[in-house]
Protein backbone atom coordinates (compact mmCIF):
# COMPACT_ATOMS: atom_id res chain seq x y z
CA UNK A 1 0.00 0.00 0.00
CA UNK A 2 1.71 3.40 -1.07
CA UNK A 3 1.52 6.75 1.09
CA UNK A 4 1.59 9.71 -0.86
CA UNK A 5 1.82 13.46 -0.58
CA UNK A 6 1.33 16.29 -3.32
CA UNK A 7 0.10 19.92 -3.17
CA UNK A 8 -2.18 19.30 -6.04
CA UNK A 9 -5.96 18.50 -6.32
CA UNK A 10 -6.77 15.05 -6.34
CA UNK A 11 -10.47 14.29 -7.16
CA UNK A 12 -9.90 14.22 -10.78
CA UNK A 13 -7.64 10.97 -10.14
CA UNK A 14 -8.49 9.21 -7.25
CA UNK A 15 -9.96 6.33 -9.43
CA UNK A 16 -6.47 5.78 -11.09
CA UNK A 17 -5.15 6.57 -7.64
CA UNK A 18 -6.55 3.44 -6.20
CA UNK A 19 -5.74 1.17 -8.99
CA UNK A 20 -2.05 1.95 -8.29
CA UNK A 21 -2.64 0.90 -4.83
CA UNK A 22 -2.34 4.33 -2.94
CA UNK A 23 -3.59 3.68 0.62
CA UNK A 24 -3.24 7.59 2.07
CA UNK A 25 -3.17 10.70 0.56
CA UNK A 26 -1.38 13.48 2.44
CA UNK A 27 -3.02 17.07 1.88
CA UNK A 28 -2.38 20.52 3.09
CA UNK A 29 -4.38 22.93 5.28
CA UNK A 30 -3.02 26.59 5.13
CA UNK A 31 -3.60 29.90 5.63
CA UNK A 32 -4.59 30.62 2.21
CA UNK A 33 -3.17 29.38 -1.77
CA UNK A 34 -0.72 30.64 -4.07
CA UNK A 35 -0.57 31.16 -7.50
CA UNK A 36 1.83 28.03 -7.48
CA UNK A 37 0.00 25.81 -5.70
CA UNK A 38 -3.90 26.82 -6.19
CA UNK A 39 -5.55 23.98 -5.29
CA UNK A 40 -2.83 23.10 -2.40
CA UNK A 41 -5.47 23.70 0.41
CA UNK A 42 -7.57 19.91 1.15
CA UNK A 43 -11.88 20.83 0.87
CA UNK A 44 -14.43 19.16 2.36
CA UNK A 45 -15.42 17.79 -1.21
CA UNK A 46 -12.19 16.08 -1.94
CA UNK A 47 -11.60 14.54 1.30
CA UNK A 48 -14.68 12.93 1.09
CA UNK A 49 -13.87 12.50 -2.67
CA UNK A 50 -11.06 10.27 -0.89
CA UNK A 51 -12.36 8.64 1.37
CA UNK A 52 -15.16 7.31 -0.92
CA UNK A 53 -12.75 5.87 -2.88
CA UNK A 54 -11.48 4.24 0.34
CA UNK A 55 -8.38 5.98 0.79
CA UNK A 56 -7.05 7.72 4.23
CA UNK A 57 -5.98 11.23 4.54
CA UNK A 58 -3.19 12.69 6.47
CA UNK A 59 -3.02 16.77 6.61
CA UNK A 60 0.32 18.87 7.10
CA UNK A 61 -0.18 22.53 7.56
CA UNK A 62 2.30 24.62 5.83
CA UNK A 63 2.48 28.45 4.67
CA UNK A 64 5.66 28.92 4.02
CA UNK A 65 7.52 27.69 6.42
CA UNK A 66 10.77 26.51 5.14
CA UNK A 67 13.32 29.28 6.87
CA UNK A 68 13.84 30.60 10.37
CA UNK A 69 12.18 33.88 9.88
CA UNK A 70 8.32 31.89 9.35
CA UNK A 71 8.63 30.94 12.70
CA UNK A 72 7.96 32.59 16.20
CA UNK A 73 5.70 32.07 19.00
CA UNK A 74 3.27 34.51 17.63
CA UNK A 75 3.65 32.58 13.93
CA UNK A 76 2.65 29.24 15.84
CA UNK A 77 -0.44 30.14 17.46
CA UNK A 78 -1.78 31.66 14.70
CA UNK A 79 -1.33 28.79 12.42
CA UNK A 80 -2.21 25.97 15.32
CA UNK A 81 -5.96 28.60 15.60
CA UNK A 82 -6.12 28.17 11.97
CA UNK A 83 -5.50 24.68 11.55
CA UNK A 84 -7.24 23.37 14.30
CA UNK A 85 -10.84 25.11 13.73
CA UNK A 86 -9.98 24.46 10.02
CA UNK A 87 -9.88 20.76 10.83
CA UNK A 88 -12.97 20.43 13.10
CA UNK A 89 -15.12 22.99 11.29
CA UNK A 90 -14.44 22.56 7.48
CA UNK A 91 -13.34 19.02 7.17
CA UNK A 92 -14.77 17.57 10.38
CA UNK A 93 -11.51 15.48 11.02
CA UNK A 94 -12.25 12.91 13.42
CA UNK A 95 -10.41 12.81 16.83
CA UNK A 96 -7.20 11.69 17.73
CA UNK A 97 -6.14 11.80 13.95
CA UNK A 98 -2.69 14.03 13.74
CA UNK A 99 -2.11 17.53 12.05
CA UNK A 100 1.33 17.74 11.17
CA UNK A 101 3.13 21.14 11.00
CA UNK A 102 5.94 22.05 8.17
CA UNK A 103 9.24 22.89 9.22
CA UNK A 104 10.98 22.67 5.46
CA UNK A 105 14.29 23.67 5.81
CA UNK A 106 17.57 21.95 7.94
CA UNK A 107 17.08 24.27 10.95
CA UNK A 108 20.24 24.74 13.18
CA UNK A 109 20.27 24.13 16.57
CA UNK A 110 20.00 27.84 17.09
CA UNK A 111 17.26 28.23 14.59
CA UNK A 112 15.36 24.89 16.45
CA UNK A 113 16.41 26.92 19.92
CA UNK A 114 15.13 30.52 19.08
CA UNK A 115 12.24 29.93 16.46
CA UNK A 116 11.27 26.23 15.94
CA UNK A 117 10.54 25.32 19.84
CA UNK A 118 8.98 28.61 20.54
CA UNK A 119 6.22 28.19 17.29
CA UNK A 120 5.26 24.68 18.43
CA UNK A 121 4.49 26.63 21.89
CA UNK A 122 2.21 28.33 19.96
CA UNK A 123 0.85 25.74 18.44
CA UNK A 124 0.73 23.77 21.63
CA UNK A 125 -1.42 27.21 23.36
CA UNK A 126 -3.58 27.68 20.44
CA UNK A 127 -4.73 23.72 20.62
CA UNK A 128 -5.41 24.59 24.56
CA UNK A 129 -7.00 27.28 24.27
CA UNK A 130 -9.62 26.49 21.30
CA UNK A 131 -9.91 22.69 23.14
CA UNK A 132 -10.18 24.08 27.02
CA UNK A 133 -7.25 21.71 27.51
CA UNK A 134 -8.22 18.93 25.99
CA UNK A 135 -6.96 18.85 22.00
CA UNK A 136 -8.71 16.56 19.82
CA UNK A 137 -5.52 16.49 17.66
CA UNK A 138 -2.15 15.34 17.97
CA UNK A 139 0.78 17.34 17.02
CA UNK A 140 3.05 15.86 14.07
CA UNK A 141 6.38 17.89 12.88
CA UNK A 142 7.80 17.04 8.92
CA UNK A 143 11.40 18.28 9.34
CA UNK A 144 15.24 17.01 10.21
CA UNK A 145 15.53 14.41 12.73
CA UNK A 146 17.24 17.42 15.02
CA UNK A 147 13.73 19.26 14.75
CA UNK A 148 12.00 16.33 15.61
CA UNK A 149 14.28 15.35 18.58
CA UNK A 150 13.93 18.52 20.31
CA UNK A 151 10.38 19.50 19.96
CA UNK A 152 10.12 15.37 20.98
CA UNK A 153 12.33 16.28 24.08
CA UNK A 154 10.01 19.03 24.92
CA UNK A 155 6.91 17.45 24.32
CA UNK A 156 5.74 19.44 21.72
CA UNK A 157 4.72 16.65 19.10
CA UNK A 158 3.96 12.85 19.01
CA UNK A 159 3.77 12.69 15.48
CA UNK A 160 7.62 12.23 13.30
CA UNK A 161 7.67 13.07 9.39
CA UNK A 162 10.45 13.10 8.08
CA UNK A 163 11.53 15.26 5.76
CA UNK A 164 12.83 13.98 2.26
CA UNK A 165 16.83 15.13 2.74
CA UNK A 166 18.48 11.97 4.62
CA UNK A 167 21.58 14.72 4.74
CA UNK A 168 19.53 17.11 7.18
CA UNK A 169 20.93 17.48 10.35
CA UNK A 170 19.81 14.19 12.29
CA UNK A 171 18.02 12.39 10.54
CA UNK A 172 20.17 9.96 9.70
CA UNK A 173 19.93 8.48 13.25
CA UNK A 174 16.34 9.09 13.54
CA UNK A 175 15.93 6.79 11.07
CA UNK A 176 18.81 4.31 12.49
CA UNK A 177 16.80 4.44 15.50
CA UNK A 178 13.22 4.25 14.30
CA UNK A 179 12.54 7.68 16.19
CA UNK A 180 9.69 8.56 13.28
CA UNK A 181 6.51 7.85 12.01
CA UNK A 182 6.43 8.26 8.27
CA UNK A 183 9.72 8.75 6.26
CA UNK A 184 9.58 10.76 2.87
CA UNK A 185 11.05 9.24 0.05
CA UNK A 186 13.29 10.92 -3.06
CA UNK A 187 13.11 11.80 -5.55
CA UNK A 188 9.91 13.27 -6.34
CA UNK A 189 7.63 11.16 -8.94
CA UNK A 190 4.73 11.26 -11.14
CA UNK A 191 1.49 8.78 -10.38
CA UNK A 192 -1.26 9.04 -12.89
CA UNK A 193 -0.08 12.24 -13.87
CA UNK A 194 0.03 14.24 -10.59
CA UNK A 195 2.85 15.55 -8.98
CA UNK A 196 3.48 13.91 -5.72
CA UNK A 197 6.54 12.09 -3.23
CA UNK A 198 5.74 8.83 -1.52
CA UNK A 199 6.47 8.02 1.37
CA UNK A 200 7.27 5.13 3.84
CA UNK A 201 6.25 3.84 7.30
CA UNK A 202 8.06 2.94 10.37
CA UNK A 203 7.23 -0.66 10.67
CA UNK A 204 7.50 -0.31 14.11
CA UNK A 205 4.92 2.52 14.07
CA UNK A 206 1.70 1.90 12.15
CA UNK A 207 -0.02 4.75 13.34
CA UNK A 208 1.12 8.11 11.77
CA UNK A 209 -2.28 10.38 12.41
CA UNK A 210 -4.32 9.20 9.25
CA UNK A 211 -8.07 9.45 9.15
CA UNK A 212 -11.10 9.47 7.17
CA UNK A 213 -14.04 11.18 7.32
CA UNK A 214 -17.92 10.54 7.18
CA UNK A 215 -19.40 10.58 3.55
CA UNK A 216 -23.34 10.52 3.37
CA UNK A 217 -24.20 8.61 0.23
CA UNK A 218 -26.39 11.78 -1.04
CA UNK A 219 -22.39 13.69 -1.04
CA UNK A 220 -20.38 10.54 -2.33
CA UNK A 221 -19.77 11.25 -5.92
CA UNK A 222 -20.95 8.84 -8.38
CA UNK A 223 -20.69 8.03 -12.24
CA UNK A 224 -23.97 8.83 -12.94
CA UNK A 225 -24.52 10.44 -16.38
CA UNK A 226 -25.79 14.08 -15.73
CA UNK A 227 -26.54 16.56 -19.10
CA UNK A 228 -23.61 18.74 -20.48
CA UNK A 229 -24.14 22.09 -19.71
CA UNK A 230 -22.31 25.59 -21.47
CA UNK A 231 -21.34 28.21 -19.35
CA UNK A 232 -23.07 31.03 -20.78
CA UNK A 233 -21.64 34.09 -18.56
CA UNK A 234 -20.64 37.16 -19.93
CA UNK A 235 -17.28 36.94 -17.92
CA UNK A 236 -15.75 33.86 -15.48
CA UNK A 237 -18.32 32.34 -13.42
CA UNK A 238 -17.01 31.11 -10.17
CA UNK A 239 -16.62 27.57 -9.09
CA UNK A 240 -17.30 27.38 -4.76
CA UNK A 241 -17.05 24.46 -2.86
CA UNK A 242 -20.42 24.32 -1.84
CA UNK A 243 -23.98 25.52 -3.08
CA UNK A 244 -24.06 28.91 -2.04
CA UNK A 245 -22.30 32.17 -2.00
CA UNK A 246 -20.95 31.69 1.36
CA UNK A 247 -18.71 28.47 0.72
CA UNK A 248 -14.88 29.42 -0.52
CA UNK A 249 -14.83 30.02 -4.39
CA UNK A 250 -12.09 27.05 -5.37
CA UNK A 251 -11.87 28.83 -9.06
CA UNK A 252 -13.68 29.97 -12.44
CA UNK A 253 -14.77 28.22 -15.62
CA UNK A 254 -14.46 30.24 -18.49
CA UNK A 255 -17.63 31.72 -20.87
CA UNK A 256 -18.54 28.82 -22.89
CA UNK A 257 -16.75 26.27 -21.43
CA UNK A 258 -18.58 22.86 -21.09
CA UNK A 259 -19.25 21.04 -17.95
CA UNK A 260 -21.01 18.39 -16.88
CA UNK A 261 -23.67 19.73 -14.71
CA UNK A 262 -26.38 18.40 -12.47
CA UNK A 263 -28.53 20.71 -10.33
CA UNK A 264 -28.64 20.40 -6.17
CA UNK A 265 -31.07 22.74 -5.47
CA UNK A 266 -33.24 25.66 -7.62
CA UNK A 267 -30.35 27.83 -7.72
CA UNK A 268 -26.94 25.52 -7.08
CA UNK A 269 -25.71 23.21 -9.77
CA UNK A 270 -22.79 20.21 -8.98
CA UNK A 271 -20.08 20.63 -11.68
CA UNK A 272 -18.19 17.31 -12.57
CA UNK A 273 -14.42 19.11 -14.73
CA UNK A 274 -13.77 15.92 -15.91
CA UNK A 275 -16.66 13.92 -16.77
CA UNK A 276 -15.48 10.98 -14.35
CA UNK A 277 -18.37 11.41 -12.39
CA UNK A 278 -16.44 13.45 -9.56
CA UNK A 279 -17.50 16.28 -7.99
CA UNK A 280 -15.11 19.84 -8.68
CA UNK A 281 -17.08 22.52 -7.29
CA UNK A 282 -20.62 24.33 -7.32
CA UNK A 283 -21.60 26.91 -9.90
CA UNK A 284 -25.17 29.40 -10.07
CA UNK A 285 -27.39 27.48 -12.27
CA UNK A 286 -28.43 30.69 -14.07
CA UNK A 287 -25.19 30.59 -16.05
CA UNK A 288 -25.18 27.43 -17.06
CA UNK A 289 -27.24 26.40 -20.40
CA UNK A 290 -28.14 22.57 -20.63
CA UNK A 291 -27.14 21.27 -24.44
CA UNK A 292 -29.21 19.37 -26.13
Amino acid sequence: MLIIDTPYKTTAKLSCLAKENVQTIIRYYNFSNSVSFPDKCLTLMEAQSICAQGMNIAVVFQQRQNSADDFSDAKGYEAGRRAYRYASNDIGQPEGSGIYFSVDFDASPAEITGSIIPFFQGIQRAFEELSGSQPAYRVGVYGSGATAAALSKNNLCSLVWLAMSSGFRGTKDAIRSGAYNIQQKAPEATLCGLGLDYNLINPQQSDFGAFVVPVETSSVPTAVSAPTHEVISRTSLRLRGGPGTEYSVLGSLKPRQLVVAKPVNPDWSSIDLQGDGLIDGFAASAFLKELG
